[in-house]
């Protein structure tokens, strides 16, 4: 059973919009809408290269091929960590803040590593990973000590 509602665009032209009722996802996925405008935290960054690109989509499957509850039961190197928002060091997209996600998000900021090829930082409201960094030079937070 679905709920659904139409957009109306005028002239005669809507788009329905269909909701499933019955389904709840229960893997992650990934929004690459708000990505920092920071070139070297960006996908256009020279760090970004092709081996970085290839194990970021592997990652990316792996993830969002398991249940959610089992990625944050996954050891930190394959799968989630949380970061203090106080140790991280990129610009935030303004977009993302202007829009309120941030405000539903939970706490802190969470980041999933590739190797040692980088990492990928951002922010997680129910089972949606905002990729909101791609750090390949290790500096876009506190590593600790």
């Amino acid at each position: 059973m679905n709920s659904s509602f139409s957009l109306d665009k005028g002239e005669n032209s809507k788009i329905e919009i269909k909701i499933p009722k019955r389904f709840q996802p229960s893997k992650m996925v990934f929004n690459f809408s708000f990505i920092t405008g920071d070139k070297k935290y960006g996908v256009k960054n020279r760090g970004f290269n092709q081996r970085v690109q290839k194990k970021f989509m592997d990652k990316l499957v792996f993830l969002s091929s398991i249940d959610f509850d089992v990625v944050l039961g996954l050891p930190k190197e394959e799968g989630l960590e949380a970061i203090n928002a106080e140790n991280v060091h990129f610009r935030v997209n303004s977009d993302f803040k202007l829009s309120g996600r941030h405000q539903d998000c939970l706490n802190d900021f969470w980041f999933f590593r590739l190797n040692q090829l980088g990492r990928v930082i951002g922010k997680i409201f129910d089972k949606t990973f905002y990729i909101l960094c791609i750090d390949t030079t290790f500096d876009a937070y506190e590593h600790g000590s």
